[in-house]
Parts: structure tokens; C-alpha cells; sequence
């Protein structure tokens, strides 16, 4: 199994679940010129990370290559201790709100010019941007402080929530009002498969919000 990622993206996801599992995989470290590459775009025709190629089957999008990786390496546990349907819903809640809601709302962040040209509007609309993510980021706040992980148990929702976390850092979110938050950062900087992610990628630990 080979595994495509750019350093620093939601990539680290399926990284960490690789870890994870303590299956032998390769690592395939890409930029953003690289994903553009002809080689890669017959892999992932989006140009986007991550991607994994395991044999002849092809599996992009973040939560389908976790979900491939849970099904190749049951006993991971990736997806935490699943143990009913209520379970199971929770961390399909969590990946889908992760994913399809706080993910997408960091796009003005990344890429402002993709929505409006005028530079004085996309300072607003940055600024709008960071308060709908700030606003957003109070679910898991408010859900770390009934428990350590997301779903009780330490799952990929808790990877994907950190990565976010750093990238809300990375732009001045302010989170001062979220202390459930940065202690679930120092809770999760101590696991050995994403300490093992960070080092691979060449990262380093935000420590904390």
C-alpha cells in the first residue's frame, strides 16, 4: 500500500492511521507543483491529497482512504472502539462534520482569491471565515469537555480535529476561550503514530493553541 500526501494537510489523517495499524506501507511525500503533475493526476484526477494505491485498487478522498484502511486493518481500531450502531454513528458524525463543515469553511483562508479578486473584500472575507470557524470549533470544545476524545475513545476524528486545530493556529483563530480544546492538543501531540506522522513530514508540534 503507497500512500500520497503534501506535509501539513488533512493527509496526516490517513498517515496517522497507517501508523496506526503497524502495517508496512509506503510514503509517497508530494507538493503542490506535484500533485499537478501528469503522473499523478492519472492517480487522482482532482489533484488533491490523500491518495493511496494498493495493488490495482485506487482510493481517494480523505474519509474513503480511512475508511480502506479500516476495513484492510480491522483490528487498528482506527475509527475507535465500535462496539454498536449509536457508536458507529458517532464517529461517521464527527468525520462528516470534520470534514464537510470545519474543513471547508478554512477554504477563504487558504485560497481568498477563489472567491472574490478585490483585495479589501478578501480581508473581509477573511475575517468572516475566522469567525464562522471559531464559532464552529465550540461543538468539540463543548464535546472534549465530557470526555478525552471525540467519541470516547481515540479515533481519526481526533487526528482530523488536530489538524484543523493547527491550521486555526496557523492563521490567529482566536481560541483563548477554548481550554477543552488545547488541553486535547497536549493529549493528542502524546501519541506515538502521529509524533511518528510529524516526524515523517517534517513538522513541528504547536504545543498549544
Amino acid at each position: 500500500m503507497k500512500l500520497y500526501v503534501i506535509p501539513g494537510t488533512c493527509a496526516v489523517v490517513p498517515h496517522t492511521a497507517l501508523e496506526w495499524t503497524d502495517a508496512d506501507y509506503d510514503l509517497e511525500i508530494l507538493d503542490h507543483d506535484s500533485v499537478k503533475s501528469e503522473e499523478y493526476l492519472r492517480i487522482n484526477p482532482q489533484g488533491v491529497v490523500p491518495s493511496i494505491v494498493d495493488g490495482e485498487t485506487i482510493v481517494t478522498q480523505n474519509i474513503a482512504t480511512q475508511a480502506y484502511i479500516d476495513a484492510t486493518y480491522p483490528d487498528a481500531d482506527i475509527f475507535g472502539k465500535n462496539e454498536s450502531p449509536a457508536d458507529q454513528a458517532q464517529i461517521m458524525h464527527w468525520l462528516g462534520f470534520l470534514n464537510a463543515d470545519l474543513h471547508k469553511a478554512f477554504a477563504p483562508l487558504f485560497g481568498p482569491d477563489g472567491f472574490i479578486e478585490d483585495e479589501s473584500a478578501q480581508e473581509k472575507l477573511k475575517a468572516k471565515a475566522k469567525e464562522n470557524i471559531a464559532h464552529l470549533l465550540r461543538l468539540p470544545n463543548e464535546q472534549l469537555g465530557k470526555r478525552d476524545y471525540l467519541t470516547g475513545t481515540k479515533s481519526t476524528a481526533d487526528i482530523y480535529l488536530y489538524v484543523t486545530l493547527t491550521w486555526a493556529k496557523k492563521f490567529d483563530i482566536d481560541m483563548s476561550d477554548y481550554k477543552n480544546l488545547d488541553d486535547f492538543v497536549k493529549r493528542i501531540e502524546a501519541d506515538d503514530g502521529l509524533t511518528a506522522v510529524i516526524e515523517q513530514q517534517g513538522l513541528e508540534k504547536i504545543g498549544s493553541l
